[in-house]
């Protein structure tokens, strides 16, 4: 049944659908667009130096949840479109292009999701909430706008949507980056896009997983600072809201590819806004989880006697790449998730 999630001050609550309890938080769905009822939503990567290389990555319905661990001030909002979930973050950009598609920034690569029409004109009033829901959980720009529709010179007059949509990004980072400077983009490489863009996902599942079960624990594996700047890892600031920083997902890539953790110091972030990230500790733990998981893939390996229960994630974990060369588990079958679990509960 839905009910109403009450929202910050000076916004309106917004309807949510069904939500799921867990041993130390809970799940709770904000909006699905159903695929199988009609034209699937399409996700896209966006590759290349002005994403004339982009190309679509996944395809099926759609959904928004939100995730609360219990006692303490730590939520995150994700999206996933088929069987593919990534974060949304405080101060990661998402731009709305037009009524239905929508950019989203992600360590090293954007997405892109086009929601296809519908002759009810329900999918409308659902982009309408994404939109309410993106402007409250991340960097949220809407460039359908008088302003935001501004034409950036002859290279949105390309006949590649994506190009056009490039110019409009670019800008708007020119627009919000510190001292007014663009920042520098990385080397277009489109095998490290589209391999970041798998394993961001086996991230966000592990990491939505082990904030649920309580794997990972506020007061030990993570770094909360609330508006005013005190850090807070107990249950009295459990009023409080803190959404997580983009750094979450780019420090377990950085240290998956690295196999170490690097300490960053987020006190500087601020703007009234609570966040929270993992630390040192917590980035150390899910690391330790995604190599047991790459352990149970090798001991799979063709030659070697399967586990009984691998069988429903045995593709998934075939065409991971959570770790170096693409070859170990995306945690995207049920057999995958629950070593994931064993892993970080043996920890």
């Amino acid at each position: 049944m839905a009910s109403r999630e009450g929202g910050a001050a000076g916004r309106s609550a917004l309807w949510v659908g069904r939500t799921r309890e867990y041993r130390t938080g809970m799940d709770t769905e904000l909006v699905a667009i159903d695929g199988a009822a009609g034209p699937a939503v399409s996700l896209f990567v966006l590759c290349g130096d002005r994403f004339e290389g982009s190309q679509l990555f996944r395809s099926g319905g759609l959904s928004v949840h939100m995730v609360r661990v219990e006692g303490h001030p730590v939520s995150m909002a994700s999206c996933t479109v088929g069987d593919h979930q990534w974060m949304l973050a405080r101060d990661a950009l998402v731009a709305r292009l037009d009524a239905r598609a929508f950019v989203f920034e992600l360590p090293g690569f954007f997405y892109a999701v086009v929601v296809p029409p519908d002759a009810a004109g329900g999918v409308e009033s659902k982009c309408a909430t994404m939109a309410e829901i993106f402007s409250r959980f991340c960097a949220y720009h809407d460039l359908t706008t008088a302003d935001g529709a501004d034409e950036a010179g002859d290279l949105n007059q390309h006949t590649n949507p994506w190009v056009r949509a490039h110019s409009k990004i670019q800008r708007l980072k020119r627009h919000t980056s510190p001292t007014g400077q663009a920042p520098a983009d990385a080397p277009f490489d489109r095998a490290r896009q589209m391999e970041r863009a798998v394993r961001t996902s086996a991230v966000v599942k592990l990491l939505t997983r082990s904030l649920l079960t309580g794997v990972l624990q506020p007061t030990r594996h993570l770094i909360i600072t609330l508006g005013c700047g005190a850090n807070a890892g107990t249950s009295s600031s459990a009023s409080a809201a803190a959404l997580p920083s983009k750094s979450v997902v780019s420090d377990l890539l950085d240290a998956i590819e690295t196999n170490r953790a690097r300490p960053r110091c987020d006190a500087r972030r601020g703007g009234g806004l609570g966040w929270w990230g993992l630390n040192v500790e917590g980035v150390m733990l899910l690391l330790r989880v995604v190599k047991a998981v790459r352990g149970k893939k090798q001991v799979a390996a063709p030659g070697n006697k399967r586990p009984r229960d691998e069988g429903p994630g045995r593709d998934d974990l075939r065409r991971g790449g959570v770790v170096g060369g693409g070859s170990a588990a995306a945690f995207g079958g049920g057999a995958a998730q629950r070593w994931c679990v064993g892993a970080c509960g043996s920890s």
